[in-house]
């Protein structure tokens, strides 16, 4: 299967199916890169609710 027919079969999946797909490739992407799982174990495990975003807030920093 080439790349372009991988792409096309990805633009049929549904919205739930592209969203598993996405989080299944960063998942490969990031598997062996220790600077980041140290990173974002230390960003869920932070208690301190001034670093965190409210779900406006965030929408506005991803716009």
């Amino acid at each position: 299967m080439s790349f372009e027919q991988i792409k096309r079969e990805i633009a049929l999946l549904d919205e739930q199916q592209q969203a598993e797909l996405i989080s299944y490739t960063l998942e490969l992407r990031y598997a062996h890169d220790v600077g980041y799982h140290r990173e974002l174990t230390d960003r869920l495990n932070d208690k301190d609710n001034s670093h965190w975003l409210t779900p406006d807030e965030f929408e506005r920093r991803l716009n």
